[in-house]
């Protein structure tokens, strides 16, 4: 029969000195790394949302150029829309969707703040369930024009789309609101909203441009 055997002798383990040694070197490389990645995640965020602008703007600058919403005049549309929603979004600019006839893709949908005015409230957590990179995006007319929702003094130049941080997104997500108009220049906010809460699309036309 087969006995148990003790372990040798010469075997040995590790000393509590040597696993508290090893310990202490994983917390000092996860405190080097932690916020490097946090950084490298924001940018991410914040590039994506200046990208997001850029594809607005040309959106924007298409539908009004091209008149595809068929009407007869060159005008805009303040909706991104659905797949399902109405027509003269940039979704769906003409009377039947096709995702060949869409100016954005499918990730703008939920990232919509519901036609909350740029500039004049928050990105509303409810509104944009789905946000884009973590910012939400919204639409106004620029501001000092006729007013939100109203026929602007210059409509191709005085269009304005935005991005902010969704709710408990500020420092996390991102820490710059964005806004671009016709002119196609991305202008850039930091944003004064206290960490952890919900961006204010706090951009505007005076706000300088994003190096």
């Amino acid at each position: 029969m087969f006995k148990l055997r003790n372990g040798s002798k010469n075997e040995k383990g590790f000393t509590l000195i040597e696993l508290l040694v090893v310990a202490a070197i994983i917390g000092i490389l996860l405190a080097i790394a932690i916020p490097n990645l946090l950084k490298a995640r924001i940018s991410a965020n914040e590039a994506s949302a200046r990208k997001s602008m850029q594809t607005l703007r040309d959106a924007e600058g298409e539908f009004f150029e091209q008149d595809l919403d068929e009407d007869g005049t060159r005008d805009f549309t303040n909706a991104i829309g659905t797949a399902s929603g109405p027509t003269a979004s940039l979704r769906q600019p003409g009377d039947t969707f096709t995702e060949d006839d869409a100016l954005i893709d499918s990730s703008f949908e939920g990232a919509d703040n519901n036609g909350g005015a740029v500039g004049t409230g928050a990105a509303s957590a409810s509104s944009c369930n789905s946000p884009k990179a973590g910012y939400c995006v919204s639409w106004d007319w620029a501001p000092g024009t006729t007013g939100a929702g109203t026929e602007p003094t210059d409509p191709f130049q005085d269009f304005a789309w935005g991005a902010s941080p969704t709710a408990n997104g500020v420092n996390k997500t991102g820490r710059r609101d964005f806004i671009v108009f016709g002119d196609g220049v991305i202008r850039c906010s930091l944003s004064d909203v206290a960490t952890g809460g919900t961006g204010d699309f706090s951009a505007t036309k005076d706000s300088p441009g994003c190096d």
